[in-house]
This record gives C-alpha cells, structure tokens and sequence, in this order.
C-alpha cells in the first residue's frame, strides 16, 4: 500500500486594507460633491455665499487636492498615478463646469418659486398701488420711487440720495392710499421668495433677486399681449443686457 503526501490548498492571504488610501480618495470625493450641491445651492443660499465659496470653498479644494497629491508621491505606484490624474479630472471639471452648475441651480431656485411669483405678480397688478418697493431688509427702503424711514425723526437723520429726501413710511402710505396691512404683506412674500424688490411697469413685473453694485439679477413676467423690456432699457436703476426665456412668459434678466 503506497501512500501519498496529500497537500491541501493553502488560502490566499487576504489584501491588506488601505486605511490611507481610502482617507485620501473619500475627503476629496466628499470635498468635491460638497463643493458642486454648493455651487447648485448658491441662490437657496443668499447672495453672499458666492463670495463665501471663494473665500472658503476654493481653498478647501485646493487642500484636498495636495493632500492627494502628497499621498500620491508617497512611495509612488501606479494606481497613485491613476487617482491623481482622477482628482485632476475632477479639479478641471468642476471649475469649468461652474457656470453650468450655476445656470441649473438658478433654473431650480426659479421653478420652485413659480407658482407663487405668479400668484405675487397678479396681485401686485390686481392691486395697482404698489408699483415699486423693496423688502426692507438693506439700508434704504423704497416705496413707489421714494425712500422712506419708519418715523419722521429718522426721515431727519437719513442722508440724501440725489437730493430726494426720505419721507416717513406713513406719509407715503396716506399719499399713494396703500393699505398699511397690504404693504407688510408685500414686503413679507419679498422675503419669503428671497427676492429683495419689485418693480411694475405697463408691460411686465420684475422681482430683483440681488447683485453687486450695477450687476443685478432677477426674474421678470410679462403681460399677455406686451413684449419684453428692450436690451440696453433700464431696469432697476441700471441698464439691462441679458433676457433667458423661461417659458409662460418669464424671463431671467441681468443688467451691468
């Protein structure tokens, strides 16, 4: 009887886990996907978060990307080269793509407020007394073309603006017969769909959403049967040169 060493399959060590590797790769996706819902969720957000993604979110990435670059050049592999041209990848994508993110984050903020701008500009038309005026919420507040205060003595102490001085809020109110209840519930739906002022003319109504300066934003309706402001018409106060049509007769405006 022979016998025979029988040799049973030894198993195959399992991969030693990356605990680094993976750290690395997961803060730079994450950093990145922050980044884009950031981008996307400017408008949600306010006015002022563009200039806080300058001043954080540009910083933040190129933090992550050294990081990855670092742990690439640590004991260099293959695979290294691979996610660090990825992160490159990802890095041109997402500031050429910023305009784009940008454009879809403001086409959300608008159609989930449409409904109800709708609503808004037929009652500020149904209304007819409010033609211009502002949410309150800046330095200046305007009512019809005038700025007003909310009492007499801070009508004295605001400063002038190309000599029109300021009237208390009542004394507008009595002369254009503006319901005091109607003009906080005005100024109320302003906040609440994030825009800070509207404006009635003959043939459209504009909401301003916000700007730096002369470079404004907003979204304007126009009337059935009546066409859009004319590029280079000025618009709050400055000179439009951009109009997107955004169907039922909405437009997106900018101005400079």
């Amino acid at each position: 009887m022979s016998t025979r060493e029988i040799a049973f399959p030894v198993p195959r060590a399992a991969p030693r886990s990356r605990p680094l590797a993976h750290l690395v790769v997961a803060q730079f996706a994450a950093v990145v996907a922050l980044l884009a819902m950031w981008i996307v969720s400017e408008k949600f957000l306010g006015a002022r978060s563009g200039l806080l993604f300058v001043v954080i979110g540009t910083p933040l990435i190129a933090l992550s990307t050294l990081t990855v670059v670092v742990w690439a050049a640590w004991g260099i592999r293959w695979q290294k080269v691979v996610v660090l041209l990825l992160a490159v990848v990802a890095d041109v994508g997402l500031l050429s793509g910023t305009s784009t993110l940008r454009r879809a984050g403001d086409r959300m903020f608008f159609e989930t407020r449409r409904s109800r701008l709708d609503a808004f500009a037929h009652d500020i038309v149904a209304y007819g007394r409010i033609r211009q005026m502002s949410d309150g919420a800046r330095s200046f507040t305007e009512l019809n073309g005038q700025l007003v205060t909310s009492s007499r003595a801070a009508a004295d102490a605001t400063p002038q603006l190309d000599a029109v001085p300021a009237r208390p809020l009542a004394q507008v109110l009595a002369r254009d017969s503006i319901a005091a209840q109607r003009y906080e519930e005005f100024r109320q739906r302003l906040r609440e769909l994030k825009v800070t002022q509207l404006d009635a003319e003959p043939g459209f109504v504009a909401f301003l959403y916000d700007g730096m300066l002369d470079n404004l934003e907003g979204y304007l309706l126009v009337k059935p049967g009546a066409s859009p402001p004319a590029m280079r018409a000025t618009l709050f106060g400055a000179e439009l040169v951009r109009l997107e049509a955004l169907g039922d007769g909405w437009y997106r405006f900018a101005t400079t």
